[in-house]
Formats: C-alpha cells, sequence, structure tokens
C-alpha cells in the first residue's frame, strides 16, 4: 500500500522516494511524462510540500527526473530505474587507522577489498561511501544508525562487527552484504557474505609446497598479544595433518610454540633453527623480524640455505613469499553481485561465497610460484 509510516525509522522523503521509484519502474510515469505537481503529491499523501521537495531531490540525484522552468518536472528519458546509480555504503571497521588503533595487515586487507569495490562500481555507476559507526548504546542510537542507512541500496559490513545493526539493515536497504574473514562469523539468513576460509589458506600453503623435495618441513608458531593463540595452535595443526597427508615429512620436533610473553622468542628460534635444521618452515605469526634476525644470526640465507613462508594479510615483508587471501578479488564479488541483483533481478546467493587465496613469491623461498 502506498502510505507513508511515520512512526517508522525511514525518512519520509525516503519513503515517499521508494514509492515514486516504483511508480516510474512500473510505467504509471512514463519516460517523457509529467510528474505530477508537488501540491497533487501533497495533498496525496497528506504531507508537507518541503517533503515533497526532498523527494524530488533525490530523484534529480539519480537523474530519474528533469525539472524544467515554468513547465513542470518530468520523468527522464536518458535514465531508468533499471540504470539509475545505486548506492552502497561500508562500514569501515575503526575510527581511524593508526597503528595502534588498525593494525597495518588490518588496514591493507581492507584498503584492498574497497578497491576491489571501487573497481567494479565504477564501471556499474554504483558509488561506494566509507564511513564509520561506533556500536550503538542504545535503541535510540540503533534508530539513528538506521535512519543514516535510508537511501542505499546495499549495506556491507566487516566479519562479526556492528552486529545489532547488521541484523536489523535488511529494513532499510535491499542487500546486506558481510566480508567473511577466515574464521565462520556469524550469518543472517538472505544476507550476502563473500571472503575467504582459513582452513583453504593452510591448504594453499601445502599445494605450494608438496612435491618440492623438502627433507624435513617445520612450523615456528609466535603469538602477539593481541593474537588468538588457540587459533595459531590450530593453524599449525592443520598445517601438519594437510601436509602428511601429502606425504611430507614433519616430526613432532620440527614443531615450535613460542609461549608469551615472547621476550626470548628470538633465542627460541636460534636454537630450534640450529637444532633442527629444517628445510622448509612455515612461519605462523606476524612478527618476521625475529625469524629474519634469527636467521642472520645463523648465517642461513632466505631462498639457500632454508626456504620459509607465513600466512599474511599482507606483505608483511614484500621479499618473504606468502599465502595471501584474495581481498581486491572479494571487493570485486561482492559489488558484483549487489550490482546484479539490484539491477538484474538476480538472486542472493544462499551460501558464503569463499575465494581462493594465492601464493605471492618473495625470495625466502628458492623457486617461483605463478600466482
Amino acid at each position: 500500500m502506498e502510505v507513508l509510516q511515520k512512526d517508522r525509522s525511514t525518512p519520509l522523503p525516503q519513503q515517499l522516494y521508494k514509492i515514486l521509484l516504483e511508480r516510474i519502474s512500473s510505467g504509471r510515469y512514463p519516460a517523457g511524462k509529467k510528474l505530477d505537481s508537488i501540491r497533487v503529491l501533497a495533498r496525496e499523501f497528506k504531507i508537507s510540500d518541503r517533503v515533497i521537495n526532498q523527494t524530488l531531490d533525490l530523484l534529480e540525484r539519480d537523474q530519474l527526473i528533469v525539472r524544467v522552468p515554468a513547465k513542470g518536472i518530468f520523468i527522464s528519458r536518458c535514465n531508468t530505474v533499471a540504470n539509475k546509480p545505486l548506492r552502497v555504503i561500508v562500514f569501515f571497521p575503526e575510527v581511524g587507522i593508526l597503528p595502534e588503533v588498525l593494525p597495518v595487515g588490518n588496514w591493507h586487507a581492507n584498503n584492498e577489498i574497497y578497491r576491489g569495490m571501487l573497481e567494479v562500481g565504477f564501471a556499474n555507476n554504483t558509488h561506494i561511501h566509507l564511513e564509520y559507526f561506533p556500536e550503538p548504546e542504545d535503541s535510540f542510537a540503533l534508530n539513528g544508525q538506521l535512519q543514516r542507512l535510508a537511501g542505499y541500496d546495499a549495506a556491507i559490513f566487516y566479519g562479526d562487527q556492528r552486529r545489532k545493526l547488521r541484523s536489523v539493515a535488511a529494513n532499510e536497504v535491499a542487500v546486506v552484504a558481510a566480508v567473511q574473514f577466515g574464521g565462520p562469523a556469524e550469518y543472517y539468513e538472505h544476507e550476502l557474505a563473500v571472503g575467504y576460509s582459513d582452513e583453504e589458506l593452510v591448504e594453499c600453503l601445502v599445494n605450494g609446497i608438496r612435491g618440492r623435495g623438502y627433507r624435513k618441513c617445520g612450523c615456528i608458531s609466535v603469538p602477539a598479544w593481541e593474537d588468538d593463540v588457540a587459533f595459531l595452535h590450530w593453524r599449525m595443526m592443520e598445517y601438519c595433518r594437510l601436509g602428511q597427508a601429502a606425504g611430507l615429512e614433519m616430526p613432532e620436533d620440527a614443531l615450535l610454540e613460542v609461549a608469551l610473553p615472547t621476550v626470548t622468542a628470538e633465542d627460541e628460534i636460534v636454537e630450534f633453527l640450529r637444532r633442527e635444521k629444517p628445510d622448509f618452515l612455515f612461519y605462523n605469526g606476524d612478527d618476521l623480524k625475529l625469524l629474519y634476525n634469527a636467521v642472520s644470526k645463523l648465517s642461513l640465507l632466505p631462498g639457500r640455505d632454508i626456504d620459509f613462508m607465513y600466512i599474511g594479510a599482507s606483505s608483511l615483508c614484500p621479499v618473504c613469499s606468502h599465502v595471501a587471501p584474495s581481498y581486491r578479488e572479494i571487493g570485486r564479488e561482492m559489488i558484483s553481485r549487489i550490482v546484479d541483483y539490484c539491477r538484474r533481478e538476480r538472486p542472493i546467493p544462499s551460501e558464503r561465497i569463499f575465494l581462493p587465496p594465492r601464493i605471492v613469491s618473495g625470495n625466502s623461498t628458492g623457486w617461483s610460484i605463478n600466482s
């Protein structure tokens, strides 16, 4: 029913915009024909001229109407509902990008995802808006955030952040989407989820080193204070399970888990490398400086005397080979699916979309990979 609900969080201009948009789409207001006057619309919907003008501004923004001085307002012949600009809001996870607020690796990942979104958005008349939303303190704040979503076609969230707003965002936007980072995030029905899986990252690593003739494959796990130690342990065990299934030599002695605090980590790594002498090493952590210092102390040359790789969110060390999620492709896939839904009426996938990772070559391995 074409009735404005004045008790809803959605502003009246946005509600009226959707009604008039449907009339244009259905042909009730054909291209080139004159739109009902402000007076007629105000009387029909029992609202002020001010609300009508705000709605017309929205239609003009999307190039769906043309205002002709002294003649009236006409439905655009050049632009239709099918090709009107789409508007997508992306919830940036932090208020700032300083290292103490958002780690460099996370910033790199978010930046690559956003770049992918922009590439597809630019080609499909889709505008991507990046904005920070804090966690709502109460229902009043949540209602205010919902109002800020009005006018957008889709809202994209990162992982499990902003759950309260994400759970009700479908009341305001056509598509609610979430970037899936590794481990399983909470998943809402009919939500678009695109990302990568931690299992596939480890599998990519093992597939990259199998068949290389390594006599002994080891692993060093070094947590930081903000890390999930249980997750790092799981990743090391998954690496061993898949490696052994692939026929790689992974004895228990070739596994080192450094405990917090890691003040003696470098010395532990030096002693481990001197004792075990692995010819391949999976470095399970982000502080690569510890490994490079230890290798240097033993006068080992990366890529010749020992090969090593890490699984990383970014090029933590550009010369080190690593397994990387396809962040830019995640952004591209996300916007492509939104465009398909909004313009071509294609359904949202009922399951998460996981994009395959890739291996980025560096001189820490003595072989090159076509990634």
